[in-house]
């Protein structure tokens, strides 16, 4: 499934219903928990559809409503070629809320890297499980690659001394990402991400940068024709520590 044809399908989704037991809708949601743009756009979709029905239940139903609809005597038909099949009606009603939905939810411009360092410490802050477990490194490149993701990676020394619980992947602006996550010994988790260079328009220097997001420290360098993203908690020597 693309994510254009989530898109479409999502477009249907009501939160808290049964829609997420059907097998096309599960589909979608769980791509929208891998692809990070795609469930920013959900959680829009889901904000959006929350705000419209808070806003139906405002409006009042007149009081004489149903005294005039009993009081009517006469029922003019419509004329034969006026009349819309059912089918076309509702194709007219998503047509519209299509239409709606893409200029609600008309996706922003990148910003580069700022804006992929912001949405990887996100997946980091919120403990993002792994698609793979293992302390293989090897094999979790062999699933980066099955994947089209970088699995020809370099692991600095220091993470390399740590203990190596697995990985998982993640898209950002349909471009894969390599998330390699390691055991930091304290019951702390560092998080190393891993993109094509190219797919950024303002990569980082080779040298490495270290700067506070959020709660978390995060360390940026390019290497190669890749671009590297280190995080995990605050602590003393960080950069000494893993690099």
């Amino acid at each position: 499934m693309t994510t254009a044809e989530a898109k479409q399908i999502l477009l249907l989704y009501r939160p808290g219903s049964a829609d997420a037991a059907e097998p096309p809708m599960a589909e979608a949601l769980e791509l929208a928990r891998r692809d990070l743009e795609l469930g920013a756009w959900l959680q829009h979709h889901c904000a959006f559809q929350d705000a419209m029905r808070a806003k139906f239940r405002e409006i009042e139903v007149p009081a004489q409503l149903k005294a005039r609809i009993a009081a009517a005597q006469k029922i003019v038909p419509l004329p034969v070629w006026r009349r819309q099949p059912v089918w076309l009606a509702a194709a007219a009603s998503v047509a519209l809320l299509l239409g709606l939905a893409s200029l609600w939810f008309k996706p922003t411009k990148a910003d580069g890297f700022a804006n992929f360092q912001a949405r990887m410490v996100s997946t980091a802050l919120r403990e993002y499980r792994m698609d793979i477990v293992t302390n293989d490194m090897s094999q979790v490149r062999q699933f980066m690659a099955a994947r089209g993701a970088p699995a020809d990676y370099e692991v600095a020394p220091g993470l390399s001394r740590l203990q190596l619980t697995g990985g998982g992947l993640l898209r950002w602006r349909n471009h894969p990402v390599s998330m390699v996550c390691f055991d930091r010994g304290d019951k702390q988790m560092l998080y190393l991400f891993v993109m094509d260079r190219t797919a950024l328009k303002d990569p980082p220097p080779s040298r490495p940068q270290l700067n506070r997001v959020n709660e978390l420290l995060a360390v940026s360098w390019s290497e190669g024709d890749k671009t590297y993203l280190l995080t995990g908690p605050e602590e003393s020597d960080f950069l000494r520590k893993y690099l």
